[in-house]
């Protein structure tokens, strides 16, 4: 388990076979790792986990990105914590220098990298930020260490409708920090490196009927009743990735692929 100098556990969420394509970093002080694995029959650990010292594995019945991120939650022997996905390959000296950021502002709940290729070369968000509800929606979990014994005490947790895996297929990270937010703690971004994501990303799918009716589930989630404004906004700014103008005005509207626009409670 982690000594009393370890800051920060990393908690890689994958499913069966995925474990054997898991690469970390070198060991590092300060540093630790907890995979999180999904599957009624999953492969043992390949040999080259096996070799390390500083990461430890949990099995976990069911399935759900989100499933998995809040069992994470409850295992952790860390308060400082991060998220990341099986096909990350991450950087040890970006996680420990946000880690040392959050550590030096006790104001601070969470703090928030960038992933490579992600992070502007100009404007406010190349440069250190607060984040809230309008400038949040592009975090990723590898990217955002959380104080865990604050989100837990503020009862935040992942939605396990969000998510890989559950009904709506994106959009739990934006939701969690949200959560966050609400909850009244407070988060910065700094233009650090945590590593690369080599996989698909669902964030990136513009032409799935599927993944368009979660856009418009995680705005209702995050907005509320304000989400009838967020759509038109978000729809004319994306509206090239929409790529027909049928679309945009769908989107705008509210209205899912699947059906008529849903109720806001």
């Amino acid at each position: 388990m982690p000594d009393k100098k370890t800051d920060l556990t990393v908690a890689i969420a994958t499913m069966g076979a995925g474990l054997a394509g898991i690469s970390l970093p070198e060991p590092a002080a300060r540093l630790v790792y907890l995979i999180v694995v999904q599957a009624a029959e999953a492969p043992s650990l390949p040999k080259h986990l096996r070799q390390r010292g500083d990461l430890h594995v949990l099995h976990l019945e069911g399935h759900g990105l989100s499933r998995s991120r809040n069992a994470a939650l409850d295992h952790v022997a860390t308060d400082l914590m991060v998220f990341a996905d099986d096909d990350m390959a991450l950087r040890s000296d970006g996680l420990l220098t946000l880690a040392d950021h959050l550590i030096s502002r006790p104001d601070l709940s969470f703090v928030a990298g960038w992933r490579e290729g992600r992070l502007p070369r100009h404007g406010r968000r190349a440069g250190p930020h607060a984040l809230g509800l309008s400038n949040s929606g592009r975090i990723c979990a590898p990217e955002l260490i959380v104080r865990r014994n604050r989100v837990l005490g503020c009862g935040v947790r992942f939605d396990e409708t969000f998510g890989k895996g559950a009904r709506h297929g994106l959009g739990e990270d934006y939701v969690f920090v949200a959560d966050m937010l609400r909850a009244g703690m407070r988060g910065e971004a700094l233009p650090i490196i945590t590593g690369a994501h080599h996989g698909p990303s669902t964030g990136d799918l513009w032409d799935s009927p599927a993944i368009f009716d979660a856009r418009l589930a995680v705005q209702r989630r995050v907005f509320g009743r304000l989400a009838s404004l967020v759509h038109p906004l978000y729809a004319i700014r994306h509206a090239r990735r929409f790529g027909r103008i049928g679309l945009v005005a769908r989107f705008a509207l509210g209205r899912r692929i699947g059906g008529d626009a849903e109720r806001t409670p």
